[in-house]
């Protein structure tokens, strides 16, 4: 059976920069979505263009000089933000809109002081406005979790016929299980057949990946990420591992993507820099020690068979095998302190190999992990009789 391609709306330049601490430079954004539109990202997430001027001249800017992705803005449901969110993106081989509204019971009340007859009207006005502009008309759903599940299919209806291209059901505040935001979309789907779904996962319980997964299992045909995970809060799925999840378990997910995953790392490494937000070093795919190995048993069979503790190869998501990193601490084995004397070209007997661990041993005693100067000190130790 022939996998189903997901699609991307990859919003690491909208809801990415929402990250609290994060303000990219027109150039900046520029520079990213060029390197994301390279992967094969189907539709990028350029910003909020009523926001600002200096957000809307950054969307303008990244509109008319990227060729081979989509270019989408977002627009409240309102005529001016979605009349400006056009003119942003107008100019764009390929552009795109995205009108939104919340939709729960805590957020008609609280922030738009609106009923559901009041809101319904408002998102059905939003699209058949936005359809006269373009036919690539989206309609994001915020709070979609924590809605009545009869008006979240009252209001698909209503976009429905108004033309609208993509429903995304969000778990905005990232509350969902994965079975629950699951059932949703199986919901919608059940409801209606031909609607296509965006999945937009926020990450507040750890949970955003495992949520957008089981939307794209139960229908969804599209998937909402950030690179490195950025966002709002505790951000949005990450899309390193959104992809490199489908890509590793395509064959049972029955799932494929078309991204190149060979560039995940470096256009990490960009959002890095320019975000200044440094991924964890335990941060899945693309952080510090993704490819890094402390305990002796596991470099020991690394050394041997990387498949042995490696579900993905570093050279697949833009690094080389050089960056399989053996950390030399005390629970590290012979095996790894030997790999990394041979790196350095020294070739050691038996009996240096059992007194460099020794002396290695007591090294970490005093410190977390031996530099490369530690190691060439014990290396001239025991191969010059050195008494220490």
């Amino acid at each position: 059976m022939e996998s189903r391609i997901i699609k991307f709306y990859e919003t690491t330049l909208r809801d990415g920069e929402q990250t609290p601490g994060v303000n990219y430079f027109p150039e900046e954004k520029l520079a990213i979505a060029q390197e994301l539109a390279a992967m094969g990202f189907d539709t990028l997430d350029c910003g909020f263009p009523v926001s600002s001027p200096g957000e809307f001249e950054a969307v303008r800017m990244i509109a008319a000089q990227i060729e081979n992705a989509e270019i989408c803005a977002i627009a409240r449901a309102h005529p001016a933000d979605i009349a400006c969110a056009w003119d942003a993106v107008k100019i764009a081989n390929h552009s795109a809109i995205q009108p939104f509204i919340s939709v729960s019971p805590l957020h008609r009340q609280v922030k738009l002081g609106k009923t559901r007859e009041e809101v319904l009207e408002m998102a059905r006005s939003a699209v058949a406005l936005a359809r006269t502009l373009t036919e690539n008309v989206d309609f994001a759903l915020e709070d979609s979790t924590r809605t009545e599940h009869d008006f979240i299919l009252e209001v698909c209806e209503a976009l429905l016929k108004e033309g609208v291209r993509f429903v995304t059901l969000c778990d905005t505040v990232g509350v969902a299980l994965p079975w629950e935001f699951g059932q949703l979309v199986a919901d919608v789907k059940r409801e209606f057949p031909r609607i296509r779904i965006s999945a937009h996962c926020h990450d507040d319980l750890g949970l955003a990946v495992a949520n957008a997964l089981e939307g794209l299992r139960n229908g969804a045909e599209r998937v909402d990420t950030c690179i490195n995970g950025l966002g709002e809060r505790a951000g949005n799925a990450a899309t390193e591992d959104v992809v490199m999840a489908i890509r590793t378990r395509s064959a049972d997910m029955g799932l494929d993507v078309c991204i190149d995953t060979t560039k995940l790392v470096p256009t990490s490494r960009l959002v890095a820099k320019l975000s200044g937000m440094e991924p964890q070093w335990t941060k899945s795919v693309v952080g510090r020690n993704a490819f890094a190995h402390g305990g002796g048993i596991h470099q020991d069979g690394v050394l041997k068979d990387a498949r042995t503790y490696e579900i993905m190869t570093p050279e697949s998501v833009g690094l080389t095998a050089a960056h399989r990193r053996m950390h030399v601490g005390k629970l590290s084995g012979r095996a790894a302190l030997v790999a990394q004397m041979r790196e350095l070209g020294y070739e050691l007997e038996k009996e240096q190999v059992n007194r460099s661990f020794e002396m290695a041993k007591l090294l970490l005693g005093k410190k977390r992990e031996l530099e490369e100067m530690d190691l060439r000190y014990i290396a001239k130790c025991v191969t010059t009789k050195t008494v220490v």
